[in-house]
């Protein structure tokens, strides 16, 4: 049976203005498994994720992080969980370079030949005042902060938003890396779907503050397609389920299906017996889309 690093029930979190960030949220995360979270700004994604590393206190449910409370972590887990977001507080006085070496001071586990390696891959200034740095570069170190104790969870909130095309594929590159090398669980929140879809083997998928889908990504996408039915004559709407999204004109209909099996083509193709059918496999984002 595989371990769960990340496992919630009923999670929960109220504003004063008696608005929910999240509300009853369920969420289980499998050791050594990339886990893409997807959803809209203000979804809950990154209140979701400031709670597992103990940045906010849940109003109610039940949370468990490398098997405690994050609330209850001591300093020996801590050290096993890394954490970037597009909004982290850094030194603005400090040198790249001086920068790393007092992030390292805080981990028993800082591999300083491995960081040096991400600082040449990332090409990142060592330097440069913390400061000067543009927005890409300025992520690019808080990434090599989040991996230079190689991590047992990574966890990360808009981590490459600020990074150009090849400087994202060396940091799609690098999860893949850790977690081969190291088994390191990742826990990513990002609105750049295709690189979620590039190195997620799970999927959860907020709204509202709850979440509506969590599965394997192979599954998610098996099991949610679009057809496209073409007829000479009109076309009425079909009565069936699992129908997310329907698009019809006169003489044809397009419509998103999830829960997909093979017992739908036969229905379909009983409704529709001298049509077209076509089945089309869908992205990650056009899945996003449909759902949302």
């Amino acid at each position: 049976m595989t371990n769960l690093i990340i496992k919630a029930t009923n999670l929960s979190k109220k504003y004063d203005n008696n608005t929910f960030a999240l509300n009853n949220l369920d969420i289980n995360v499998n050791e050594g498994s990339v886990y893409g979270l997807l959803g809209q700004n203000g979804a809950g994604k990154s209140t979701l994720l400031r709670i597992i590393m103990s940045l906010l206190k849940p109003t109610s449910g039940n949370i468990d992080v490398l098997g405690v409370n994050p609330l209850e972590m001591n300093k020996s887990i801590k050290q096993q969980i890394g954490y970037s977001s597009d909004s982290m507080q850094l030194i603005p006085w400090l040198k790249v370079g001086e920068m790393l070496n007092y992030n390292g001071v805080f981990y028993d586990t800082w591999d300083v030949p491995y960081v040096e390696q991400w600082v040449k891959k990332l090409d990142l200034p060592l330097n440069k005042r913390v400061f000067s740095l543009s927005r890409g570069n300025r992520q690019k170190l808080a990434l090599i902060m989040a991996i230079g104790h190689r991590p047992k969870l990574l966890v990360l909130d808009e981590p490459a938003g600020g990074l150009d095309p090849l400087a994202r594929k060396d940091f799609l590159e690098s999860m893949i890396e850790l977690i081969n090398e190291s088994g390191t669980t990742v826990i990513i929140s990002s609105h750049l779907l295709t690189d979620l879809e590039r190195i997620s083997d799970s999927i959860g998928l907020i709204a509202n503050g709850k979440m509506q889908i969590e599965m394997e990504l192979e599954i998610l996408k098996n099991s949610t397609k679009q057809v496209r039915i073409a007829t000479k004559n009109n076309v009425l709407e079909p009565k069936l389920k699992d129908i997310l999204k329907m698009q019809k004109t006169e003489h044809s209909i397009t419509i998103t299906f999830k829960n997909w099996n093979n017992d739908k083509i036969k229905e379909l193709k009983a409704l529709f017996p001298d049509s077209i059918i076509d089945i089309t496999h869908l992205s990650l984002e056009e899945i996003f889309l449909a759902y949302t």
